[in-house]
């Protein structure tokens, strides 16, 4: 307790110091996520297998919980750890997260706060607002960069390329705090430059249902289904698990709104969220 509060003064103080842009730094929700984690990584630690099969076993331990809007979308875009509801990209990252930490031959809690760093900001380096992967393709290729990410989409043939322009979050900055302050609404429109008329690769929906693909997939592999919005590249996201050799998803469900280990399989969820999406990107943790 006593070191949580040296923190929690640590933290004020950099926030008086610098009035304008701040540079932040990892924010504890509760000391039950602090449990969840140490519980979660210790698991998987003894379990063992691949960092796949650790995302598999990390993510279905999470079923149940809750869809929540990002707890880091305010005046400074500090990274919170919460693990009592997740937006679906957040979802992805913590599990991540905890698996990777999991590998340590003793995991602590910051393992998993270095990990969650790597996976949800650019470069891997929590510098406030701008450095938030909220877009799809950004945190595909941030993270494909860095070798967090192995890219399998452009691997099969049949699949195409879509363009959009992803710079939503610039037009509209009333709906994000941080971008009150004209420095940090600056660093984010020139991060968004680079996804302006951007070619989105993806497979067809129709190609889940083949047994050579499913033949080729992993657990732990990573799909992400993409938006028909104009606005945004991301509609769903979630983990591989294979049953009897046939993937399903582990993911938080725009039907219930909670994580899920769909009953579905992948083929099966495709044709129910059909309208939602026009194919999808199939990745890979990277150990």
């Amino acid at each position: 307790m006593t070191k949580r509060i040296i923190r929690y003064i640590c933290v004020l103080a950099m926030l008086m110091a610098l009035p304008g842009e701040v540079a932040a730094s990892v924010r504890i929700h509760c000391e039950q996520d602090t449990a969840i984690v140490s519980r979660l990584m210790a698991e998987a630690s003894a379990r063992g297998g691949t960092l796949g099969e650790r995302c598999v076993y990390v993510a279905k331990a999470l079923a149940g919980t809750p869809y929540q809007s990002p707890r880091d979308n305010d005046s400074i875009g500090t990274m919170v750890v919460d693990l009592h509801g997740f937006d679906r990209l957040g979802f992805v990252n913590n599990v991540l997260a905890i698996a990777m930490a999991s590998r340590k031959s003793v995991p602590a809690v910051r393992d998993y706060e270095d990990a969650l760093e790597s996976f949800s900001r650019r470069k891997g380096e929590d510098n406030g607002f701008p450095a938030q992967l909220i877009y799809g393709a950004d945190w595909i290729v941030d993270n494909v960069y860095r070798g967090n990410l192995k890219e399998l989409t452009e691997y099969l043939t049949g699949g195409g390329f879509k363009t959009k322009t992803l710079d939503y979050v610039t037009r509209h900055p009333d709906e994000y705090p941080a971008l009150k302050n004209p420095a940090v609404l600056d660093k984010v429109r020139m991060a968004e430059m680079g996804y302006r008329s951007h070619r989105i690769p993806h497979l067809k929906k129709q190609s889940a249902g083949n047994k050579s693909l499913h033949e080729l997939m992993n657990d732990g592999d990573i799909i992400m289904m993409l938006s028909n919005d104009v606005d945004f590249d991301l509609y769903d996201v979630g983990f591989v698990e294979l049953v009897d050799g046939v993937p399903h998803l582990i993911h938080v469900t725009h039907d219930t709104g909670l994580v899920t280990v769909d009953p579905y399989p992948l083929q099966r969820l495709f044709k129910l969220e059909n309208q939602h999406f026009y194919g999808y990107r199939w990745l890979r943790p990277q150990e």
